[in-house]
């Protein structure tokens, strides 16, 4: 009680501006919100979030009300003049060019003002086209209302503006690129062929800006917006010359590229491995073009590795080792597998780079709390960010106390993806700092159904051995860590010890055999019972796609064996694991008794339940429930928390909703100042 009465005593670190953190924080409790999806047969319809719903609804309602509210809207005839209502809304669709333009470029004035990112403003860059096509619309309605060869009017039309007549016909040639731009920029049909999208768009664009000249004239000084649309179009495409990688002539890749190795991962993700001269930070991307795979096109890509002076290519002390991963699915990407399985993992690549583009602009060590939230490969998104974190935490240049990322999958074997990533987290994150959830949302027989109440804990066995045989080390702790945690009491490290011993006696022998030779185990009772008949068994997809799954290629950084330390820059590094465990070849353990047996095979999860309250590391076989894990995880909350999603539109509306009823914590405790939310694409 007396804790609870001294924290709400408590004031801010800004208590002078808590009135601004509390405004803040109201601002985000309104606009974090998600809009609720919209579903049409099996088509879903996903809402830009609150705040830029908010912005596209009040221009909506300026334009709306700019054209309508005046008085006249027509006149009772075309010899009096063009309907008002009509001119009004034409210019406003003119004036709105210029504005559509520069939200789309990459490399925009609008980003370097406010540092908002292109892939942020993309939002504002399609409502405001679809909001130009409406004034477009009502601009060209009402001269059919009232059109002009009525009255007599086109011949009076024909003597005074002999030049200027056709501008009432060439309206239709600037409409039609408009709408077309507008209808196959749709969510549902940009997907559908996205390849022919990114082909089109930008020469209809050029067509659309064209017609326009032609169509206005220069009337009312139209043209000023014009050339101020062309102005803003040929500047960003001269800066996007600076992020052109191979543009760059202090570097070796000037005009010749980069060379790039391809690997396939499990579940048939795709790493590619770029040795760069070029800089980033974490989660940003770049824009990806390989000319042996797809000559002309160019993909966007998060960067899955740290830019660190600590991690050198093997290229040498000015190359660092850009990595990209990512799931093929239509097009390039699928090409890129193609082209893997073809040649293996030997082929280099030549790539071309562009960016680095986007990311987050706080600073995430200077938060307190950092809640990580993936789903599937809005995990490479993450990987840099912690690596990052860790990084900064071991040196003393973080605040942050806190860390966990919780990751939704349906596959175990997707957890290879980042294997030396979670290794590092292990071994070299400060001590209680970091915790991971998985959860294994992809429990689904052979023919894709979900497995019946009986085979369920069959999987569930499955996915035990493969999650310990990809992250075993996790279960034993180096001679470092225990040192760390007994801090220098001998009773207590000897304490550990026994029970990190006792522990692993308890697991099935699966998870602490599997690195000795096969032919050298010996099969006890308790081995013979544990081992599953599908442990040895490849992925059909690896066994029918390529023989060169899990093979390393040249430019790929050796996976580090999990039993030598990683020296990551952080000092001296830690001393070798000193295994304890009682082998065959050592001194044989104690007979299990039977019901120690059936533990170990029928729930080997809650065998190791002791461990993960220990180190944080917990699996379930189920979808997070993201509102309660917040809602448990704010009550330890320091002053200072980002909360940073990565994954489809259902997790990241589920997190913003979350994050915003948090934002009364900042409204009413005083030791609150901020709960920040990053949402990042998760396309990119």
């Amino acid at each position: 009680m007396k804790e609870e009465k001294r924290r709400k005593k408590q004031q801010s670190s800004v208590s002078t501006v808590a009135p601004l953190n509390n405004a803040v924080a109201l601002a985000r409790w309104i606009f974090y919100r998600t809009l609720p999806e919209v579903r049409i047969g099996r088509f879903r319809i996903v809402f830009p979030s609150l705040g830029a719903s908010a912005i596209i609804l009040a221009a909506l309602i300026f334009v709306t009300l700019y054209c309508f509210l005046p008085q006249p809207l027509y006149y009772s005839s075309i010899r009096i003049g063009s309907p008002p209502l009509a001119i009004r809304a034409g210019m406003l669709a003119v004036a709105m060019v210029p504005w559509i333009v520069a939200m789309s470029t990459r490399a925009n004035f609008i980003s370097m003002l406010t540092g908002i990112g292109h892939e942020r403003l993309n939002v504002l860059h399609r409502w405001a086209g679809y909001i130009c096509l409406f004034l477009s619309l009502i601009h060209t309605i009402p001269f059919y209302v009232t059109p002009i060869w009525e009255y007599g009017m086109l011949v009076v039309y024909q003597q005074y503006l002999p030049q200027n007549i056709y501008v009432y016909g060439t309206g239709l040639a600037a409409l039609v690129p408009l709408a077309f731009l507008c209808i196959h920029s749709l969510p549902v049909l940009r997907e559908w062929m996205y390849e022919l999208f990114l082909k089109l768009h930008l020469p209809v664009s050029i067509v659309f800006v064209a017609m326009l000249f032609w169509h206005t004239k220069n009337f009312l000084s139209s043209w000023a917006y014009l050339f101020s649309t062309v102005a803003i179009f040929v500047l960003s495409y001269t800066v996007r010359l600076a992020y052109l990688n191979w543009m760059n002539p202090l570097r070796l890749s000037f005009m010749i590229g980069e060379e790039s190795a391809v690997t396939i991962l499990p579940q048939g993700a795709v790493k590619v491995t770029v040795p760069t001269q070029m800089r980033w930070r974490p989660g940003q991307y770049v824009y990806l073009r390989m000319p042996g795979v797809a000559f002309f096109q160019n993909h966007p890509f998060t960067i899955a590795s740290l830019c660190s002076g600590d991690m050198p290519s093997h290229y040498g002390e000015e190359y660092r080792d850009l990595a990209l991963v990512f799931r093929p699915f239509r097009g390039f990407t699928r090409n890129v597998l193609r082209k893997a399985v073809e040649y293996g993992p030997y082929k280099t690549w030549t790539a071309f780079l562009e960016g680095p583009y986007g990311g987050m602009r706080r600073q995430m060590a200077a938060f307190d709390d950092v809640i990580f939230f993936a789903g599937g490969s809005g995990i490479t998104a993450i990987a840099s960010h912690l690596l990052d974190l860790i990084k900064k935490m071991r040196e003393g240049g973080a605040v942050t106390k806190s860390v966990r990322v919780i990751w939704a999958l349906r596959d175990p074997e997707s957890i290879d993806w980042f294997k030396e990533e979670l290794r590092i987290c292990r071994d070299h994150a400060p001590l209680n700092t970091v915790h991971c959830y998985f959860f294994l949302t992809g429990a689904k027989d052979d023919n894709g159904q979900p497995f019946a109440v009986e085979d369920q804990q069959l999987y569930r066995d499955i996915v035990q051995e493969k999650i310990y045989d990809t992250l075993q080390d996790i279960e034993k702790r180096s001679s470092a860590y225990i040192r760390e945690e007994a801090a220098g009491d001998e009773e207590r490290e000897k304490e550990l010890r026994r029970e990190n011993e006792d522990t692993l006696t308890a697991l099935p022998p699966r998870i602490y055999t599997s690195n000795l030779p096969r032919a050298s185990i010996h099969h006890s009772p308790l081995q013979n019972h544990s081992f599953s008949p599908y442990q040895y068994q490849q992925s059909p997809y690896q066994l029918q796609q390529s023989p060169y799954l899990h093979q390393q290629s040249p430019y790929q950084t050796p996976q580090t064996p999990t039993n030598i330390p990683f020296d990551f820059g952080f000092g001296q590094p830690q001393e070798p694991p000193q295994l304890t465990v009682q082998t065959q070849f050592q001194q044989t353990p104690p007979s299990p008794s039977p019901s120690q047996v059936h533990t170990a095979r029928v729930n080997p999860r809650f065998a190791s339940l002791p461990l993960q309250k220990r180190n944080g590391w917990r699996i379930d076989y189920t979808r997070p429930d993201i509102p309660k894990m917040l809602t448990d995880f704010s009550k330890s909350f320091g002053r200072r928390t980002c909360v940073y999603v990565c994954g489809p539109p259902g997790m990241r509306m589920d997190v913003s909703d979350a994050v915003a009823r948090l934002q009364q914590l900042v409204m009413t405790d005083s030791s609150k100042d901020e709960i920040f939310l990053h949402a990042e694409n998760y396309n990119i």
